[in-house]
């Protein structure tokens, strides 16, 4: 099936060349696979994701990891897939077997040492060295999402790992946490005063120490620095044209989270580029889903009203996403 379907794609896509690290990966640069990330970055999931489940059946372990990645993302689920029937989704996106079978990733982890790196982050006791190991293997996003993980857990430590050469700048705020119980006058207590003052006043994480910058500042910064966060940048230029600075602006201020902000983008940086991602329509989709998706139905109507306070444009997109999931149409703001 692999065959046919992989012809149909390289038919109407042409294939990119894969994200760099992609060889680490067996069957990452696979021309099937190729196509069929190519199609996904397209936002045809009709298209890409029978491919990649067939592919991962064949033993394709970048399929696996992509598709398992998937599976555990809701705001990287399209509305094709997400309005498939249960059973479709199971065995379209999971190993077969019992009621809703199993991740692929575990089975990627057998010939993939990154792939462990994911399985590690989905148990309860993950180390904080698995964040060190993502961050060292260029999965910056993943390395934050470990960092979050156990911070949510209630995990500390974070502290011992500060002069670690792979420790994510951008959250660096768990490490300045720890500090602040440190002595005046303290190493511990001199560093973090540094490193704070050194900071950008528009940098998002400073909304982590309880000093956040103006949200117009910080979309600015988020402008100037897309390669540290580069959805909303990306998003905006391609969507929004002469009014991005206020697109910016309102998403920003939609994303109300510096955790989303910072776990937020390609599914795996081996896979996918992290700025081509940002760039397909597959993920300025995903962007608006993630949003739409921190609140119920009735917030959502709310987010978009805030949001066309500031930018016409991206409270547009924000009403044309929702109605792609309901199939309704969303008046528009009451004046």
């Amino acid at each position: 099936m692999v065959p046919r379907l992989a012809a149909l794609l390289l038919a109407f896509f042409l294939p990119a060349a894969p994200a760099p690290g992609a060889e680490s990966v067996p069957g990452a640069a696979a021309p099937p696979f190729v196509a069929a990330v190519e199609a996904w970055l397209a936002d045809d999931e009709a298209a890409a994701l029978p491919v990649l489940s067939d592919l991962a059946e064949d033993g394709n372990t970048a399929a696996q990891m992509l598709l398992a990645i998937i599976d555990k993302t809701p705001a990287l689920q399209g509305p094709w897939l997400t309005n498939r029937p249960r059973e479709e989704r199971v065995a379209l996106m999971r190993v077969p077997g019992g009621l809703s079978g199993r991740s692929w990733m575990h089975t990627a982890a057998e010939t993939a040492p990154l792939a462990g790196l994911w399985t590690a982050l989905w148990q309860v006791d993950t180390p904080v060295s698995v964040a060190l190991d993502f961050a060292a293997a260029g999965e910056t996003r993943a390395a934050r999402e470990t960092l979050l993980a156990l911070a949510a857990r209630g995990r500390e430590g974070f502290a011992e790992a500060a002069d670690d050469p792979h420790y994510p700048p951008a959250m660096r705020y768990l490490v300045w946490r720890e500090w602040a119980d440190a002595p005046a006058g303290d190493e511990a207590a001199l560093r973090r005063a540094r490193e704070i003052a050194a900071l950008s006043a528009a940098h998002p994480q400073r909304a982590m120490i309880g000093h956040p910058p103006d949200p117009a500042s910080a979309a600015d910064w988020l402008r100037e620095n897309r390669d540290v966060f580069p959805a909303i940048a990306a998003f905006c230029d391609a969507n929004c044209g002469t009014t991005a600075g206020s697109c910016a602006q309102a998403a920003y201020e939609a994303v109300a989270s510096y955790p989303i902000l910072a776990t937020f983008g390609s599914p795996s940086a081996t896979l996918i580029d992290p700025l081509r991602f940002a760039e397909s329509p597959r993920g300025q989709a995903a962007l608006l889903r993630r949003l739409l998706l921190t609140v119920d139905a009735r917030g959502r109507r709310s987010l978009i009203e805030r949001a066309e306070e500031t930018s016409a444009c991206f409270a547009e997109a924000l009403r044309s996403e929702a109605q792609r999931y309901t199939g309704t149409a969303m008046p528009p703001p009451q004046e």
